[in-house]
């Protein structure tokens, strides 16, 4: 036979074995629960060729998450985008100047997310 003495102090370990439980359980369940979307882009047109005299292009961005046009390092002053950035799909209009230079130009823009890139290669004929 257990004593009354030991067996309140079991049944005091064992409710706190069962709270400690119910704790790990609930929480375990609150994560479980908890949906995670993985991120995807890709974009309507990989290769915008355009001719010398410039012209406005609509390329759409196809996402489920944030993104931006990373033109670090880049400067490419004969593009415009608008925007430059988004939430999701977007329609971006990229504005390409006239081509003056005499020569074929050409530029690789990374388009990112915070995991992925695709890239944007834009080329314009020569005058």
């Amino acid at each position: 036979m257990i004593s009354l003495q030991k067996f309140c102090r079991m049944k005091k370990v064992l409710t706190a074995i069962a709270a400690s439980a119910a704790v790990i359980a609930a929480a375990s369940g609150l994560v479980s629960c908890e949906k995670y979307v993985l991120p995807a882009i890709s974009l309507s047109r990989d290769t915008l060729f355009v001719s010398h005299s410039g012209q406005r292009v609509e390329l759409v961005v196809e996402t489920n998450v944030t993104w931006y046009f990373d033109l670090d390092d880049l400067n490419p002053d004969w593009l415009a985008f608008d925007p430059l950035e988004g939430d999701g799909d977007t329609a971006v209009g990229i504005t390409v100047e006239e081509n003056a230079t005499g020569q074929e130009r050409k530029i690789v823009i990374p388009v990112k997310t915070e995991t992925l890139q695709r890239n944007l290669v834009v080329s314009q004929s020569a005058d």
